[in-house]
């Protein structure tokens, strides 16, 4: 009767799956070359091998290396294969392998190869069955991914601490299983699989405000741009796409941004690329209400109002979130500076003085960046660069010195030989620390690759600065 009721219903869930089984394989081929069905031996009933078949997660030419389990993230992981390995949608073509007769509905998950090894003693009569799709494991281990510690190996934990526990729970199950309470995990298998697809704690701990708040301002760009449209509340037909509109916006957009990667970014790092993101998606997301409202609900509704409303709605996050992201560096910066402060001068301001400015006020509460020096004067004297002004050049180090009372002065270039001599000189003299930080080990390596070896080598250093003493071998960009 098992095999029976497996057959048939492998076969009808074979046929009503296989136009979304078609929709993920041209996804696949779209998204990463390579075959679309991943194909690997795994144990099945009396320790027999057989072929289990997946939709691919992986890139196609990744071979073996890595852990031989699937952790939250991983980064093999292809865009595609994170969906489906949340979504369970790869495990589909599994319904092959149970009318070939290796799997069952209801079983033990097939193991792979590399833990054969822990079939041993107790744990060696999960053999006994048929592995399966569904079962109590596949339930209470659904987001088996989310359970790896960050800080163990994955391999060593699942064999230490997973597989024991699901072996006890199958051969617990297993022993008095029946057609009846198969069905009922085949029941809960499913549900599990599509309610657990999203992390809803996760979710609402992580973005929840964030989403609530963006909520409100499509709610409220909507409502703004009808009453602009319409000099106050509409009314007649205009009312009822008005109605929907404060319903239908939140459903459309909200899953948009979250799909597309608006939500990925804490708050407090919010950027100009940010914000970008956030603009395409909203106008996206206002267009295809458009075509609804004008398919579905009122085929003369104003157009007016869409372009108004998708402004509102955009300046809305973006003030919310600039207001958030500059609190939160004010209630920093108030805490830092209960702190012991090193007041820092960065040598050099281009992309490498801009980058490090930023690392250093934003990762170090101790650290407080005055400002920047850079011998360019007449383009950069006065100018911001992150925000930080440039405060002068090498001559204007004492000025600078007994306005700011320095602690630092970090380099983003390797100096030549007479202008470090001279920087060290005056930061000995005015007991002011010189951090040149190209001659770190790791940046060494860095510049050597971009082929910078005066900054690894000081003799050629020592040649080029006899023709020209103050030169700088590595550019402060």
């Amino acid at each position: 009767m098992k095999r029976i009721f497996d057959l048939v219903l492998a076969v009808i869930g074979l046929v009503a799956a296989a136009p979304v089984m078609a929709l993920i394989a041209v996804a696949i081929r779209l998204d990463s070359p390579g075959r679309v069905i991943f194909s690997q031996k795994r144990l099945g009933q009396h320790g027999q091998t057989f072929m289990i078949h997946k939709f691919r997660k992986f890139p196609d030419d990744w071979g073996t290396e890595g852990s031989g389990v699937t952790v939250a993230g991983d980064v093999r992981m292809t865009r595609l294969g994170r969906f489906l390995e949340r979504s369970k949608l790869d495990e589909l073509p599994q319904l092959w392998n149970i009318i070939k007769g290796d799997m069952s509905f209801v079983g033990p998950r097939p193991e792979s190869l590399d833990f054969a090894d822990l079939f041993t003693g107790e744990f060696e009569r999960v053999h006994d069955y048929k592995p399966g799709i569904f079962g109590p494991n596949q339930v209470a281990y659904r987001n088996e991914a989310e359970m790896y510690p960050p800080d163990r190996n994955p391999d060593e934990f699942y064999r230490s601490e997973l597989f024991p526990a699901k072996a006890r729970n199958d051969l617990d199950y297993f022993a008095r299983a029946n057609l009846l309470t198969d069905i009922v995990w085949i029941v809960r298998g499913v549900w599990v699989s599509l309610i657990e697809a999203v992390n809803w704690k996760r979710l609402i701990r992580q973005r929840g405000i964030h989403m609530s708040y963006d909520s409100g301002a499509l709610v409220a760009g909507w409502a703004i741009g009808n009453l602009l449209r319409f000099d106050g509340i509409p009314f007649g037909n205009h009312l009822n796409v008005f109605i929907h509109g404060l319903w239908l916006l939140p459903v459309v957009v909200i899953p948009m941004m979250f799909i597309f990667g608006s939500y990925r970014q804490p708050v407090r790092h919010f950027s100009l690329a940010a914000a970008a993101r956030i603009g395409g998606t909203v106008m996206t997301g206002f267009v295809l209400v458009a075509l609804v409202v004008l398919a579905l609900i009122n085929r003369n509704a104003s157009m007016m109002v869409f372009p108004i409303a998708t402004a509102a709605s955009f300046l809305l996050m973006v003030t919310g979130r600039v207001y958030y992201r500059e609190r939160w560096r004010s209630k920093k910066h108030s805490t830092s500076a209960r702190s012991p402060t090193q007041r820092i001068a960065i040598y050099g301001a281009g992309r490498r003085g801009a980058a490090l400015a930023d690392l250093l006020e934003s990762g170090f509460a101790e650290a407080e960046v005055v400002g920047f020096i850079d011998d360019n004067d007449q383009d950069m004297r006065g100018r911001e660069i992150a925000s930080r002004r440039v405060l002068g050049s090498e001559r204007d180090l004492g000025t600078i010195h007994a306005r700011h009372a320095l602690d630092q002065i970090w380099t983003t270039f390797v100096p030549g030989v007479l202008k470090r001599r001279r920087l060290d000189e005056w930061c000995q003299d005015h007991a002011v620390e010189l951090v040149v930080l190209p001659r770190s080990e790791p940046f060494h390596r860095l510049l050597e690759a971009q082929g910078h070896a005066t900054a690894l080598h000081p003799p050629i250093a020592a040649q080029n600065a006899a023709g020209h003493p103050d030169a700088l071998e590595v550019s402060a960009d």
